[in-house]
């Protein structure tokens, strides 16, 4: 029913003059892929935000300003990424580049995929640098490439749905990558026999209730509680650093065809040479 609704929408909007969405700009493909690529590239970096701020926080027991310090350096490596993207621009062209920097991600995540409860953050460092740059290859040349290959009477439009294309990204970040954690969390769960069924609710719940309920118990069988919570959410975070590699992987194949051909610099198109443009 979904896909339906949006399909009308769709159509809807290629007969407006005055669209809320120019569905018309997706028929450039330099355009859609760009989007698609910041769409997936957002999705990951939440998914990741999201449960780095668990595993510092509930599995090592950091406090939430060295969780926050942790994540420093692949913001500044997003950074040296983005000033590094013009010359990659010029010596392997745009879809090179895009690919390049996914692949970063893609492998950084798979790294992740192999984290256990005791895992060093020395071990974080370096995929988190080189995801950073990798994401920052990829937004530079992708934000570039949204404004650059749309007409500049739609430039507006087109920001305006590439910034969707993030809410969108950050939105599923959290909601798929969670659902998946939290599917294989209470999968891998293994408690105590004979635990109370109060008890046990809080702890099947997620991490944070159960380490919650682990710790109003009485000795050794609170430690053995959260010990199974946090091994079971660990394993959580390796399927869904998996699954994430998996997805920015194809992305990167998608975006390296999406791309091909795209020229380093964009010649402007005037609105009516857009394709589907009314006369």
């Amino acid at each position: 029913m979904g896909i339906v609704a949006l399909a009308l929408f769709a159509r809807r909007q290629t007969r407006l003059v005055e669209p809320l969405i120019d569905v018309r700009l997706f028929r450039r493909r330099a355009f859609s892929a760009s989007v698609g690529a910041n769409l997936i590239a957002i999705f990951g970096m939440s998914a990741l935000s999201l449960i780095f701020a668990w595993y510092f926080q509930l599995v090592l027991g950091w406090s939430p300003l060295q969780a926050g310090l942790a994540g420093l350096p692949g913001g500044l490596s997003a950074a040296v990424g983005g000033v590094l993207a013009a010359g990659l621009i010029a010596r392997r062209g745009r879809a090179r580049t895009v690919a390049l920097g996914l692949a970063m991600a893609a492998v950084a995540f798979a790294c992740y995929g192999r984290i256990t409860p005791d895992t060093s953050y020395l071990y974080f460092l370096g995929p988190m640098i080189v995801c950073g740059v990798g994401i920052g290859l990829t937004f530079a040349v992708t934000n570039d490439t949204v404004l650059a290959s749309v007409p500049r009477e739609r430039a507006g439009a087109a920001a305006a749905i590439s910034e969707t294309s993030f809410e969108l990204g950050g939105a599923l970040g959290i909601a798929v990558p969670g659902s998946v954690l939290t599917g294989v969390y209470r999968g891998e769960l293994r408690l105590p026999e004979g635990l109370p069924g109060e008890v046990a609710a809080p702890v099947v719940e997620s991490l944070p209730t159960a380490l919650e309920a682990a710790a109003a118990l009485p000795g050794r069988l609170g430690e053995t509680v959260a010990e199974a919570a946090r091994l079971a959410f660990v394993a959580g975070v390796q399927v869904t650093a998996i699954t994430a590699a998996v997805m920015i992987a194809v992305l990167a194949v998608v975006s390296l065809a999406g791309l091909r051909g795209v020229p380093d610099v964009i010649p402007e198109i005037p609105e009516e040479l857009l394709p589907g443009a009314r006369g």
